[in-house]
């Protein structure tokens, strides 16, 4: 009860803080931004070409830059005055947009510029977020350091939702389309100007943050030569230190079960972004700027639903809370045809059910949220539980670049598969998917000798991948 009332009030304190609400503004603003940019482009291509390949093409473009620049941003950012990463990152994002504008009104239908825009921005994104974190500790002392990385990870959630549920959904709603200058102008367009604005609003915010505060005390200063050489030589050892994660990964198979299922739980997000405009399109009839119908209501099933799991993991245990979310995941998806069939044949006894069937699709979203939650935060916690201090980092990046690297051919293929044959027939093969995974992994966690074979190498194995490093 004594660790709950200081975490409010050290919010709260935070936020009094003037270098860190600026800095905590400027985190909101532009992570809300970018998942607006990524919404309106899922949109617009759904609008103009109606091809699940096409909105693939779009996640991956904002999805594998994580891949070819996530590291190497990071030893990047460890090395530059953090301030003017931040500063302008922001400002060339503000640029980006609005060539994002100047691409639109040029030609609605050129898909390569967009999709290079879109690379473009989730490229310097990539520097934004480790100089942001590596900021954090600047401005706060180290007994607020914990309480300010829990608000800026519920910040994070809160950007996701406030840009793919609310900010985007409702302009592209409700903004009109103008003629001036004998040009027309969409929603779309208005969106992104609107959206190059905020990110130079960020910038703003940055600039107003004393330069003294994002200065760490270093023990003496460091030549041009003397900074290049250990830029390059960090460089150098990020492939090693992830051949070193990987190594200590599939040494644990309890530990790499619990990667693999976190990786699966963050591609089927992806999955869902991408199913979105078709559902709305071809299941329920609604236009693509109405995705939002898909999205809210798995969105809020994700965040209400993390409230209660810590208490369902303690009750049934990690295994049961995967298999049960497969299981129940594969069954909302499946539901989501056999749904539709069965407004159309009461449709065509004269009964109109066109509003309930929107009501019970948002409603079945809501529970495949919850579903996900089911895989996602039991492996994320045995993940985090079966991980020492002194290489988490490292297998937390590699984490992020296996769920990356797999989402790129899994999205393409579902694009293919959706566009070739019928959405049902991608919904139904996409149950299967699930119920197989979960299977898998209740197979490989009770494999013979698995536990004792894990056993043996927490003893043994940590100590030959300490001396590795150490040598």
């Amino acid at each position: 009860m004594a660790s709950a009332a200081p975490r409010g009030e050290g919010f709260l304190t935070l936020l009094r803080k003037k270098n860190f609400l600026l800095l905590w503004l400027a985190q909101l603003i532009s992570m809300t931004v970018l998942n607006a940019s990524n919404y309106a482009l899922i949109s617009l291509i759904q609008q103009d070409t109606g091809s699940t390949t096409l909105i693939g093409l779009a996640i991956i473009c904002f999805s594998l830059p994580a891949v070819i620049f996530g590291a190497p941003a990071g030893v990047f950012v460890d090395h530059r005055n953090k301030k003017r990463v931040l500063f302008y990152s922001n400002w060339l994002r503000a640029i980006a947009s609005v060539g994002f504008v100047l691409s639109l009104l040029w030609d609605h239908t050129q898909l390569i510029p967009i999709y290079l825009l879109t690379f473009l921005i989730s490229g310097i994104g990539q520097f934004f977020t480790p100089a942001e974190g590596a900021t954090i500790p600047m401005m706060v002392s180290e007994n607020e350091l914990m309480p300010a990385l829990s608000l800026f990870q519920v910040t994070f959630m809160l950007s996701t939702a406030l840009g793919y549920i609310l900010f985007a959904p409702l302009l592209l709603l409700f903004l009109p389309t103008v003629t001036l200058l004998n040009l027309r102008i969409t929603p779309v367009e208005m969106l992104y100007f609107l959206i190059a604005i905020l990110y130079g609003v960020c910038a703003i915010l940055i600039s107003a943050i004393p330069t003294k505060n994002f200065v760490m005390p270093r023990r003496r200063s460091t030549t041009t030569s003397e900074l290049t050489a250990e830029s390059l030589g960090v460089l150098e050892n990020v492939w090693h230190e992830m051949v070193q994660a990987w190594t200590f990964i599939r040494r644990r198979p309890m530990l790499f079960e619990s990667v693999i299922q976190l990786s699966f739980a963050g591609v089927l997000l992806l999955v869902i972004g991408q199913l979105a405009a078709p559902i709305v399109t071809r299941l329920l009839g609604l236009p693509s700027t109405s995705m939002a119908f898909v999205f809210a209501p798995a969105g809020v099933g994700l965040v209400l639903s993390s409230i209660f799991m810590p208490r369902l993991i303690t009750l049934l245990g990690k295994s049961r809370m995967v298999i049960i979310g497969c299981v129940a995941l594969a069954l909302m998806i499946i539901l989501l045809p056999l749904l539709t069939l069965l407004a159309h044949a009461l449709e065509q006894r004269g009964l109109q059910v066109s509003t309930w069937l929107v009501v019970v699709v948002g409603l079945v979203m809501f529970l495949a949220g919850v579903a996900i939650n089911f895989i996602n935060i039991p492996a994320n916690t045995d993940m985090q539980e079966r991980t020492p201090e002194w290489i988490k980092g490292r297998v937390l990046a590699l984490q992020l670049v296996i769920y990356n690297t797999a989402s790129i051919p899994i999205v393409l293929l579902i694009g293919g598969i959706t566009d070739h044959f019928t959405l049902p027939t991608m919904l139904y093969l996409l149950a299967i998917c699930v119920v197989a995974f979960g299977l898998w992994g209740l197979f490989y966690e009770h494999k013979p000798h698995r536990r004792e074979h894990e056993a043996e190498e927490e003893r043994v194995g940590t100590r030959e991948v300490v001396d590795e490093i150490i040598s």
